[in-house]
């Protein structure tokens, strides 16, 4: 795997992530007070970190002229879904190895139905199809009929075939948004820009020997086995947060991991109260008898979703709920083998676990 550094934001993303903070009540106010009050750091040492920040965020969503209600149905996480609409439509911009703003927001207002359809079905399959299911979205009649299986409410599925049938209007309308919210981010990018440097300098010399092991160690991911080329970028609206984006090509595979300029000084302020919740929350999903039975027979081997529902008298979709949980804490990982999904025992993840509980309580 080839790992590249990239060395500006992509104001697109910028762009939306701003506004989907602002809709869902995640600014990066809140997120400055909340760890404030989580960690009794020093008001000077936070405001260093987060009041440029703030300044910009502040900035665009104070001058951005936009009708609310499209806001809101544009970028407002609806609740039974994983992220917002208006990620579905900018899906390529976000993965571009050479940002460029303009260029960026043409192919907004570009892209065709059919890259669109494309884009949406993968996605919606990646988060709603069952375990089992091996089927294809190639029209439109099957698009809808997914849809009508997607385990959300109606009004949301309502909602998400209107993006579809008005998609013309929609991408049009999101693209004289991301562009006004993008002109406004520019205006304030000097007081921003320094935050590049702080993670320009943490990251370089870390991912000069060893890098993916220095990535997914210190990001606490699994990088995809099939990627050819990963881009590291960094984000000033994401905070300490990540996000990984996976994009598929026919010749080769990039997948995109967004970083938070603000994830490596905050990891080390926050390093030791971190592990201490993160031990207590690993404790407590794994204190569960049926994932623990779970763990007990992934060490006997890989098996797929209706193996265990069938050893353990349980739903398949119990059987997801439990995984999605035993994968948050990195304990199981999937391999994908034809059109079924296998679950594996993460060893070493168990093994770091159970060294970090014996080095917090008996050191």
């Amino acid at each position: 795997m080839e790992i590249k550094l990239l060395r500006e934001p992509n104001i697109v993303y910028e762009s939306a992530m701003l506004l989907y903070n602002s809709r869902n009540g995640q600014s990066c106010a809140e997120l400055k007070n909340a760890i404030q009050k989580k960690f009794s750091i020093e008001a000077e040492v936070l405001d260093n970190c987060f009041d440029a920040i703030i300044e910009i965020s502040d900035h665009v969503t104070g001058a951005l002229a936009a009708d609310e209600k499209l806001l809101d149905f544009l970028f407002a996480r609806h609740s039974a879904m994983k992220g917002c609409f208006a990620f579905y439509l900018i899906h390529d911009a976000c993965r571009r190895a050479e940002p460029d703003f303009y260029a960026d927001v043409k192919r907004i207002r570009d892209l065709s139905k059919a890259a669109f359809f494309i884009n949406l079905t993968s996605i919606l399959i990646d988060d709603y199809a069952p375990e089992d299911w091996n089927g294809d979205i190639t029209n439109y009649g099957e698009l809808f009929s997914f849809i009508e299986n997607m385990p959300i409410p109606a009004d949301e599925k309502f909602e998400l075939c209107r993006l579809y049938n008005n998609f013309d209007s929609y991408k049009n309308l999101l693209a004289d948004i991301i562009e006004d919210a993008g002109r406004l981010f520019m205006q304030k990018y000097d007081v921003v820009k320094h935050y590049i440097g702080w993670f320009l300098s943490a990251i370089t010399e870390p991912l000069s020997g060893g890098s993916e092991k220095f990535v997914e160690e210190n990001y606490d991911i699994t990088l995809s086995s099939s990627v050819d080329v990963l881009y590291l970028q960094p984000s000033i609206v994401m905070c300490n947060t990540t996000k990984y984006l996976m994009s598929y090509t026919d010749e080769k595979v990039y997948d995109f991991f967004y970083i938070g300029v603000l994830f490596e000084p905050l990891k080390e302020i926050t390093d030791s109260s971190t592990l201490e919740d993160k031990l207590c929350r690993n404790l407590r999903t794994i204190g569960d008898l049926r994932k623990f039975e779970i763990l007990r027979l992934l060490a006997e081997g890989e098996k797929y979703g209706q193996q265990l529902a069938s050893l353990l008298d349980l739903s398949t979709a119990t059987i997801s709920h439990h995984m999605a949980l035993l994968m948050e804490c990195g304990f199981v990982e999937i391999k994908r083998e034809s059109n079924r999904i296998y679950y594996c025992l993460n060893r070493k993840k168990l093994r770091d676990f159970i060294d970090e509980l014996a080095n917090s309580l008996l050191t």
